[in-house]
Order: C-alpha cells, then structure tokens, then sequence
C-alpha cells in the first residue's frame, strides 16, 4: 500500500486561506452584529422663562428708542421689535418657523399701530412728507404758510422737541419739561429741513 503525505506548507496556506475567507475547517465564522445609529439628540424643550425674559428686553429696548431718544411711533422702532420679539423666541428654544410667525405677526401688528397713530394725531397714514396737521393737547394745528429758520420765541422760553412723526419729522413746541405735557398756548413748529421750521397755528373751531 503506498501512502501520500500531503506537504506541510500547503496545510498552512489551507488554514490561512479558509480563516481569511471566514471559515474555518468547514465551518463559518460568526459576525458580529452592526453597531445600530445613534438617534440624534432631541431638540431642548420650550422655556417660558427665557422668552418672557428675552422679551423683557426686547419692551425696554423699544421703549427707550420710542420715548428716551424720541424716534416715535416709527418703522425702524417696529423692526427693532419684530427682529427682537423672533430672537426672544428662538432664545427660548421655539422652532425657527414659530420665530417667523411671530415676525410676521409683530411687523403687520406695528404698522398698524404706526398707522393708527398717524391718522389720529396727524390726520394721514403716508409715512412721507410733512404732516397736514397736529393734534396736541386738545387741540389741532394746520400749516400757516410761514417758515422760519430760528426756534426762538421772543423773550418767551424756548421751543423744545415734544413730537416726531412716523414719517420723520419732529414737532417743536413750548412744553412743560421733562414729561412733553401741554405748556403754553401758540404755534408749534415742524422742522422740514436743516434750519428751516414750517409753523402750525391753532386751527379755530
């Protein structure tokens, strides 16, 4: 009887190659299982408390550019709280399409407030131009056809800004300070260039 005896390296390339292949002696080998997606992190919750804090700002920043630096019912004070009203709610962590709602609803709501304001104390609702009127104290003032370059009043006191109007023009009159109340009777004066004042006399009832 003769026997063949299989080489030794060509067992070893066997094993290299069923091990290479994932088999080894005729059996697979195991796998392990794909590692799963990690879910993304889920958006943080909606803070009340961080809008309304933001918001809170956002009411003071408008008031002081309203009232302390005398910009008025205008459109740049409306953007300023639209523009800040969204940023209030994105700080609080509110999806980006509630922010553009609210955009949205502040700047229509603002210039509706411009509108109201401009019609009620100046008698239109363009935002350009000189106003055809002042209302003030109870009383309304009509153009006198007369310009002057000079605020002076005599030996009267002297005219101080107590108005500004949504289209940009300040109302200069003789008010008790530092609340703009009524002061004294007389013209007020609407500034209409550099230098140059366009008076309003009481209109007779």
């Amino acid at each position: 009887m003769m026997l063949f005896h299989e080489p030794l390296g060509h067992r070893q390339n066997l094993g290299a190659s069923a091990v290479g292949s994932g088999v080894v002696w005729g059996k697979p080998l195991s796998v392990a299982p794909a590692a799963e997606p990690v879910p993304g992190a889920s958006p943080a919750p909606v803070s009340p408390a961080r809008v309304l804090t933001a918001l809170t700002v956002v009411a003071v920043a408008t008031w002081t550019l309203e009232s302390v630096m005398g910009l008025g019912p205008s459109l740049m004070v409306v953007l300023v709280a639209a523009f800040g009203a969204a940023a209030a709610v994105r700080f609080g962590h509110a999806v980006g399409r509630v922010a553009l709602i609210t955009l949205l609803v502040v700047t229509v709501s603002g210039l509706g407030w411009i509108e109201l304001i401009n019609e009620a104390q100046y008698g239109t609702v363009a935002l350009t131009g000189a106003p055809p009127l002042v209302r003030w104290c109870g009383a309304t003032y009509v153009p006198s056809g007369v310009v002057t370059s000079d605020l002076s009043t005599g030996p009267g006191p002297r005219y101080s800004k107590i108005l500004r109007t949504p289209s940009g023009y300040d109302v200069f009159g003789v008010a008790l300070a530092p609340h703009r109340s009524c002061g004294r009777s007389g013209a007020l004066l609407v500034r209409v260039g550099t230098a140059r004042y366009a008076a309003y006399d009481p209109k007779s009832p």
